[in-house]
């Protein structure tokens, strides 16, 4: 996200705690309730006034237990003989404790927790701060917290005390019980997670909140209304989902909200005017999304006329109309605010940089890729302005700003010295412009310089293509013996146009292409589908995938069978759907950055020389309905992650090194599984053990194939 407002860190809101639940008699022992009270059988036994020190102890050394301990890194505690004071910072590394002994912060972010988080945790009396980003969790514990405040005796106060929580980057699927954390919450961290389904209820049970991060789960649906009612919130981050529809007028209710994120969504329409005029107190606002073309905010700009401290808007990439607000921020603080960045990059803005943004004494506005006409004149004779641009406009002048009418740069405007706006020999029709139609080759220009670059005459098919069999270069088309022939590429063997000629497709399959495929391929502006498998191709000299990620509207590629061997280029194109990299020669682990494009719904990566574990993450390609990696080298287990991707359809993980039980649990959530393949043919691998899986709840499954494994038991009935 950065520069944009989510990679800022912010100081924690000030509060002070409020009381501590009082205690009930519990009406029955559930199984935590019953670990509460084998907890309360070590301390009872203890003098009244070491009682205190040493349920902490006994606190820590469970979830030290619960959560992998053993396996930590970066910070080990020493719990060998419960001995050690919870409060010496060599012996218990991220606690922090009062002047009285009392726990009051736990930091172990990044230390390698997995698994659990003991209720208990959240019974330290005064603990204020739980960090524990960056793990392997999949469970808070906040399920058993109400159990746990059943216990009474326990020597000390239970309730909690807790004001901030971070669990950013971990494994969380479900928010239930954490609403008994509701008194003291105040801020909520769980970016990176694993949350599904529309806005969880237990949010709006939360409504001392001060800070919620939800964002990059996979939250789909609506806003959810109810946000409105959190009226203590400051800062509210819910970029990188899945979230759909309008931003809800019923949010204006939020009065204290001074930062605002719903960038990266699917959101659409316009955002509304009384929605803006009621959040007085943004600093920082966003709906921008990351590539041009995908968002679907509409209509015109707010003024945002009354916000004295916001200085900073991102709503880039989307599809807002009319012209800039005159009245743009009007009411600003410049006495505290100081520098204001305004990015509405690739809308469908009109008119001009109008005169009254003078008023801003330092500005930096992204207004390329729209339609601006002109910047009034008085701006760039104006001395006022040095300080727009960070700066740059007291270099540059008003390219600095945008390239003027008829200039252009892929930039839209000047950013340094040796880089500036380009005269365009045929015009352009706006300011800002990122490039010139006589600077830009023709398809047939590429056609022909890739027929070239990969020894054209000697394909096996080339019906269209023959006709350039004796050029030298793709400039030979503008000799008069090549504009002659008229040349039409729409009828070259293997590649579709649409109704303005514009390549679409190109497929050549088996064709015998030799060499390195030049990168103006993927300028291609209206390429959707390219199949060029099982031919003996590269892309750049690194093995990799080259400048594919210039081609923005690809969506289905079969690149099987040629020379890659790197990852190099593959996660910037972001829009493919449907990838098959069959036969490769990666001999490496899966790249992470794989994990990127999460527009995928098909992976095709057979006998492709995949080695080691299937990295975390893979959850992230929320949309995948097939999964195909037969034939590799991959080992570990199946991974749990998978029950995340509940789209996925048709899984293949044949005839790999696999080991270990399936994930049962996980398996349940894939509702849609039809195929699930993960035989052997080596029966000297042991490959998959433990119990056959009774797979009752995947009721669309009618293909199973487990054979050759080393599953023991009976086959379930169900």
């Amino acid at each position: 996200m950065a520069p944009h407002a989510a990679a800022k860190k912010y100081r924690r809101p000030s509060g002070s705690p409020s009381s501590s639940r009082k205690m009930m008699q519990p009406t029955s022992i559930s199984t935590s309730a019953a670990a509460a009270l084998l907890l309360l059988s070590c301390l009872t036994t203890l003098p009244t006034a070491v009682i205190a020190q040493k349920s902490q102890a006994k606190i820590l050394e469970t979830f030290y237990d619960e959560s992998n301990g053993d396996s930590w890194t970066n910070k080990q505690w020493d719990i060998t003989d419960g001995s050690s004071d919870v409060c010496d910072s060599k012996s218990y590394p991220g606690v922090t404790c009062n002047d009285d002994d009392k726990i009051i912060e736990i930091d172990l972010h990044d230390c390698g927790l997995a698994g659990k988080v003991t209720p208990w945790i959240y019974a330290l009396p005064e603990l204020t701060t739980l960090t524990l980003g960056d793990n392997d969790i999949d469970d808070a514990g906040w399920d058993k917290i109400a159990d746990m405040l059943s216990v009474e005796d326990l020597g000390f106060e239970v309730g909690t005390k807790l004001k901030s929580l971070v669990l950013t980057g971990n494994k969380i699927s479900s928010m239930e019980g954490i609403d008994a954390l509701a008194d003291s919450l105040k801020e909520l961290h769980l970016t990176y997670n694993r949350i599904t389904g529309p806005m969880p209820d237990e949010l709006f049970e939360l409504t001392n909140l001060r800070v919620l991060s939800i964002s990059e789960n996979a939250i789909t649906g609506t806003i959810d209304k109810r946000l409105g009612t959190l009226h203590h919130l400051r800062e509210f981050y819910c970029y990188g989902n899945m979230m759909e529809g309008q931003i809800p007028e019923e949010l204006g209710q939020l009065k204290q909200l001074q930062i605002l994120t719903f960038a990266e969504n699917q959101l659409s329409g316009p955002i509304s005017s009384d929605l803006i005029d009621n959040l007085v107190n943004l600093k920082i606002f966003s709906v921008h999304n990351r590539e041009e073309g995908r968002g679907k905010h509409n209509g015109t700009i707010p003024k945002f006329y009354n916000h004295p401290y916001l200085a900073e808007i991102y709503m880039d990439n989307n599809a807002f109309t009319g012209e800039l607000p005159h009245l743009l921020l009007h009411e600003l603080n410049q006495t505290i605010v100081d520098q204001v960045t305004v990015n509405l990059a690739n809308n469908q803005l009109t008119g001009s940089i109008p005169s009254a943004y003078l008023r801003f004494n330092s500005l930096d506005l992204d207004v390329t890729g729209n339609k601006i006409s002109s910047i009034d004149s008085e701006i760039c004779e104006s001395d006022l302005i040095d300080n727009w641009m960070n700066g740059l406009v007291e270099l540059y002048g008003c390219e600095a700003i945008l390239c003027d009418v008829d200039y252009y740069l892929p930039t839209g405007k000047q950013e340094d010295d040796e880089v500036v706006c380009k005269w365009c020999d045929v015009g352009t029709d706006y300011m800002g412009s990122v490039s010139c139609a006589s600077d830009v080759l023709s398809d047939l220009q590429i056609l022909a310089e890739f027929y070239l670059a990969v020894d054209g005459p000697n394909w096996a098919e080339a019906d269209g293509w023959d006709v350039m069999e004796q050029m030298e270069t793709s400039a030979d088309l503008t000799l008069p013996d090549y504009k002659d022939l008229d040349i039409d590429h729409c009828e070259f063997y293997g590649v579709e146009c649409d109704d303005n000629d514009r390549v679409t497709e190109l497929k050549l399959k088996g064709n015998s292409l030799e060499g390195l495929v030049p990168a103006s391929l993927f300028d291609l502006p209206e390429l959707t589908d390219l199949d060029l498998s099982g031919n003996g191709l590269y892309f750049d000299r690194d093995n990799g995938f080259g400048k594919i990620g210039n081609a923005k509207k690809l969506t289905n590629v079969d690149l099987s069978s040629n020379d890659i061997q790197t990852w190099k280029g593959l996660s910037a194109a972001k829009s493919i759907r449907e990838l098959h990299l069959d036969d490769l020669y990666f001999y490496s682990p899966i790249d992470e950055s794989l994990y990127t494009m999460e527009e995928l719904t098909i992976l095709h990566m057979q006998f492709s020389g995949l080695k080691g574990k299937i990295p975390e993450g893979i959850s992230a390609l929320k949309n995948l309905k097939a999964l195909m990696l037969y034939g590799n080298s991959l080992t570990g287990q199946v991974p749990a992650e998978l029950g995340d991707m509940p789209n996925l359809w048709h899984i293949t993980l044949s005839e790999n090194d696999f080991t270990g039980e399936l994930p049962a649990e996980a398996f349940k959530n894939l509702v849609n599984l039809e195929k699930f393949h993960i035989h052997q043919n080596d029966k000297e691998k042991t490959g998959i053990t433990g119990k056959l899986p009774s797979f009752k709840e995947n009721t669309k499954l009618h293909m199973l194939d487990v054979s050759s494994n080393a599953i023991t038991g009976e086959i379930p009935d169900d």
